[in-house]
């Protein structure tokens, strides 16, 4: 078994941690997780804070807004989420710094302690178990996903199953019928759409192929075009969501072949992982190391 799938398999474990880490940490960040909140990260991360940005608004009804680090503009009073596995990328430790002169809050979710990024933080969420042992991205994003969701979530009892539920889908997902498709697109909408971001980007890094991601609804206006019997279409999107199914509907007349199960998303995030080291070991690519990649940039 490759490094990269021992750190996809150990997700349910990471996840226990998780949960032990939050109940832990939850008196002390609740008081910031109030009024209009930026979530800042790059890359993988970038797409974590899109889905924390959804998942706030829905739960609290207040401004969530993503930023890619590199473009943020200071906004005083706002609190701010800053999401990073090192802790080192440059353009994320410039705007904490850049956010915290300004007078803003900042919460950061890293997975390594003693970071740069943690001089200008006023707290932080280190899920030091998390960090893959590989260069791309796996566990990090799934437990912090998690951890955001226990902290702000108002029904909390059907998260804490998640591990074993997680657990028993890697066991017996089997990714090789999907493995002919060389179009992928990922949909997702609210917070699922980060979900799709962030399979798209490790497929990318992982097999060396590019792939689509879109906001489900947002998909018929003209991505779909290109969809034909060579596509597979992989929604996170609950079974639940009528509009998500009246687009997949849409999709299965094009021809395209649709991974669409009724899992948690958190946990098809993690079988799309597994997928993608699938397809980069029949490509023949090796995913221990990424072309032009490492696991920090530092400009």
């Amino acid at each position: 078994m490759t490094v990269i799938e021992q750190d996809i398999r150990s997700i349910p474990a990471i996840l226990r941690q998780t949960h032990a880490r939050i109940d832990e940490r939850r008196d002390v960040l609740m008081p910031l997780l109030e009024g209009p909140m930026a979530f800042l990260g790059c890359g993988s991360s970038y797409c974590v804070a899109m889905s924390l940005a959804a998942l706030y608004e829905q739960e609290r009804h207040a401004p969530g807004q993503a930023i890619i680090a590199s473009d943020y503009i200071p906004r005083p009073g706002w609190t701010h989420v800053a999401i990073s596995r090192t802790g080192e990328t440059t353009e994320l430790v410039t705007a904490v710094q850049r956010a915290h002169e300004a007078g803003g809050r900042c919460l950061l979710l890293v997975g390594e302690q003693e970071s740069p990024a943690e001089a200008y933080a006023d707290i932080m969420l280190a899920l030091e178990f998390a960090p893959e042992q590989g260069v791309i991205q796996t566990r990090f994003i799934v437990a912090g996903l998690q951890a955001w969701r226990l902290l702000i979530s108002a029904v909390r009892m059907p998260l804490h199953d998640l591990p074993e539920r997680m657990e028993q889908a890697l066991a017996t997902f089997d990714p090789n019928p999907l493995l002919r498709f060389d179009h992928v697109v990922y949909l997702g909408r609210g917070w699922c759409y980060g979900l799709a971001g962030a399979a798209r980007l490790n497929l990318q890094e992982t097999a060396l192929m590019v792939s689509e991601a879109h906001q489900t609804l947002d998909y018929r206006h003209g991505p779909i075009a290109s969809a034909d019997e060579r596509t597979l279409v992989w929604c996170f999107d609950p079974l639940t969501d009528a509009a998500s199914a009246a687009v997949i509907n849409d999709v299965r007349r094009t021809g395209a072949t649709v991974q669409w199960t009724d899992v948690d998303p958190l946990i098809a995030l993690a079988q799309s992982q597994l997928f993608a080291l699938r397809k980069a070991e029949a490509r023949g690519v090796d995913p221990m190391a990424p072309r032009h990649l490492n696991r920090a940039i530092i400009l």
